[in-house]
């Protein structure tokens, strides 16, 4: 979040999952279609929760390589609205 939106954020106020997913369960809010069908499937998604002072909810999903543990795409989500997203592969 500093990186990108300027947002120091303490470690201890970030909670932490990690879910495997078929594409098909999937919705277009995370990831849309057209970036599904470069990712594997099934996918490793990786999910950071953040709370801020104003109680907006940022949402962070970054789908790895489970294999080499690379990054292959994020997805940022604030309040529900996905607001940024990058493709790590082509």
């Amino acid at each position: 979040m500093k990186v990108r939106f300027h947002i120091e954020v303490n470690k201890g106020e970030v909670s932490y999952e990690s879910y495997d997913f078929f594409h098909e369960e999937l919705d277009d809010l995370l990831i849309p279609s057209e970036h599904l069908e470069k990712l594997p499937d099934p996918l490793l998604l990786e999910t950071l929760s953040y709370y801020d002072n104003d109680g907006y909810e940022w949402l962070a999903g970054v789908v790895v390589d489970e294999t080499t543990l690379a990054i292959l795409y994020e997805v940022w989500i604030k309040n529900g609205e996905q607001i940024a997203y990058e493709l790590h592969i082509e």
